[in-house]
């Protein structure tokens, strides 16, 4: 992980730091998946446990995750945005039913990645285009290759952003258990001035192979996000913190606590 983000750290260009006036636009764009703006996302989230297997309450994570935003702007004026992540779970705990006991493991997890078309039209952001993962072959990997639709609707208000972004993964290869979920992010942030913006932004899932009434993940949260200049480097500092409000009896995370660290950069695969 520290190796990855070194290198991209070298390769990225810092864009210039420009805070006045233009912040709370800036800021505004930062909230938009759909907008043209390349970004370092330094993550880290530690997550707490429940549920009704024996030690389930006892058990936590801390995950940190480097996803780089590469954005391509198209001659036509419209974007292309990838975005990979890396993430590397630490103390990630399983169930082992033989010993009846929790397990723990710290490797690296599968990558997730999105590719988006996006366009703009009278305040409006639009986009189409895949999600998917790639298995690591850890122990904290699903051995699955997961690949799906995604959507963007996103709408940039006086006072902020507001938007939808609905995907679904489904596993088209890999060994791991069938995979078939369907997600919505749903996001608004209001700004306070000066970079401040309070909102939030969780994802909701629907697992079509649970079992029955245990399908839904439904949080509910709160982020709070300031844009401004660290020296010359334009940064977005995140921090939040989502309650799974519906979730599967058996075992979930509960509670979400998460920091971000976005330096705002320059796409290191344009002129």
């Amino acid at each position: 992980m520290f190796r990855i983000a070194l290198l991209a750290i070298v390769l990225v260009s810092p864009a210039s730091a420009q805070v006045g006036p233009n912040i709370d636009e800036l800021a505004k764009e930062l909230a938009n998946p759909g907008a043209a703006n390349a970004t370092l996302n330094f993550k880290f989230e530690y997550r707490t446990f429940t549920g009704t297997l024996p030690g389930a309450k006892d058990q936590d994570s801390f995950t940190a995750t480097f996803q780089p935003v590469l954005p391509f702007v198209l001659n036509n004026g419209n974007n292309l945005i990838f975005r990979p992540a890396f993430p590397y779970l630490s103390g990630q705990p399983s169930y082992d039913s033989s010993s009846g006991s929790f397990q723990t493991n710290s490797r690296f997890g599968d990558i997730p990645y999105d590719l988006l078309y996006s366009w703009g039209s009278d305040g409006w952001t639009f986009g189409a285009g895949l999600v998917g993962s790639v298995p690591t072959g850890t122990s904290n990997s699903s051995g699955n290759w997961l690949l799906g639709p995604s959507a963007l609707a996103v709408k940039t208000l006086d006072w902020g952003v507001a938007g939808l972004f609905p995907f679904h993964n489904e596993r088209i290869g890999g060994n791991g258990p069938d995979t078939s979920i369907t997600s919505l992010q749903y996001f608004l942030f209001y700004g306070l001035g000066n970079g401040w913006q309070i909102g939030t932004g969780p994802t909701i899932s629907y697992d079509w192979n649970a079992a029955n009434g245990q399908e839904w993940t439904v949080p509910f949260g709160l982020t709070v996000a300031k844009t401004t200049a660290i020296g010359n480097q334009l940064v977005k500092l995140n921090m939040a913190a989502e309650y799974n409000v519906v979730r599967s009896e058996t075992f979930a995370s509960d509670w979400k606590f998460t920091f971000t660290f976005s330096p705002v950069t320059k796409n290191p695969f344009l002129r």
